[in-house]
């Protein structure tokens, strides 16, 4: 598995080439209207995925 990580945002998303993405978020609670997204992971299901730490 091959995981590439990003601080703010991924620097290109013209590398997904297929027809589905699975996308797993991550806050810093559980409340979304309160508790801020700090992670964001995508992967497009061949082993790899890119891992975006959100600036604060």
């Amino acid at each position: 598995m091959t995981i590439r990580f990003h601080k703010g945002d991924l620097p290109d998303l013209s590398n997904y080439s297929v027809p589905a993405i699975a996308i797993d978020t991550e806050t810093l609670g559980l409340n979304p209207h309160r508790d801020r997204l700090c992670v964001v992971q995508i992967s497009p299901g061949d082993g790899t995925a890119d891992v975006i730490q959100i600036a604060a």
